[in-house]
């Protein structure tokens, strides 16, 4: 009992706080630990009050300084740390293979909430490619780098980043992953939407491209009008024949007179003299 000015008494027992903050999934030494005398009416319900019962636990969430060792801070007896402890239940961590650009330069975070999104093509015969938004809300478990090598041998790092799945998002995941490219969209805190989105393709990027843009195209220029002369062949008119003219009227005319059965010959002229 601890007396107060008027003469009472408060009822104090131990508490194991942390002497100093803990990260999650991390072994307690004791040499973190330290017990100090709490009230009994303010104590945390569950907080230990002996450093026997927490040393060499492990911790499901980070421990703060100061903060009382209470049993929803750590993990199962007989846990090891690892990453097994940061997942929920009914869910898997799955391993997703990323570039710089792909994990924001560095921006995750364990615990961070991400949405994926993958970007296929429609067939292997065409160009056009796909993009979609098909996994929301997703919690990050780790992220880090491995070293890889390229196709000449020479070392790269690759961002691995570990996400929060459930069976059957694991199994689109790992269709995504190997037919397409996979990029991790980060999400704002406490953001708890769905995302419903219908895709986009290339068609629809050109679209837009072309709608947004600030210059407006000339007008094609029409070409002037030009007068086209056509040469068509004429077939050769046949030559006008003309008739002879007339032969000229004859001087005189002979014209036979009968006389008592003899025919005499007599001449005229064509003015009708004899």
């Amino acid at each position: 009992l601890a007396a107060n000015s008027k003469g009472g008494g408060v009822a104090m027992r131990p508490v194991v706080v942390a002497g100093r903050d803990i990260p999650e999934g991390m072994p307690i030494d004791r040499i973190a630990l330290t017990t100090v005398q709490w009230p009994v009416q303010t104590a945390p319900m569950g907080a230990y009050s002996s450093m026997d019962s927490v040393a060499g636990r492990v911790t499901r969430i980070a421990v703060f300084q100061g903060e009382a060792i209470v049993p929803g801070r750590l993990a199962p007896v007989g846990s090891g740390p690892g990453l097994e402890l940061k997942i929920p239940p009914g869910q898997r961590a799955m391993a997703v293979r990323i570039n710089d650009v792909a994990g924001i330069s560095g921006l995750l975070q364990p615990n961070s909430r991400v949405d994926v999104l993958v970007t296929i093509r429609e067939d292997n015969t065409s160009d056009r490619q796909v993009a979609k938004l098909f996994m929301s809300n997703m919690l990050v478990l780790s992220v880090g780098t491995e070293v890889q090598r390229d196709n000449q041998g020479k070392p790269i790092n690759a961002t691995t980043v570990t996400l929060a799945v459930t069976p059957e998002e694991s199994e689109r995941l790992a269709i995504a992953m190997n037919t397409g490219a996979i990029q991790l969209v980060l999400r704002g805190y406490g953001d708890p939407d769905s995302v419903r989105t219908l895709g986009a393709n290339s068609t629809d990027v050109l679209k837009s491209l072309k709608g947004t843009s600030s210059i407006v195209p000339a007008a094609p220029q029409q070409p002037a009008a030009r007068t086209r002369i056509i040469y068509r062949p004429v077939a050769p008119q046949a030559p006008v024949v003309r008739p002879p003219p007339p032969p000229p009227p004859p001087d005189s005319a002979v014209v036979n007179v009968y006389r008592a059965g003899k025919a005499e010959k007599q001449k005229f002229d064509t003015a009708g003299k004899r």
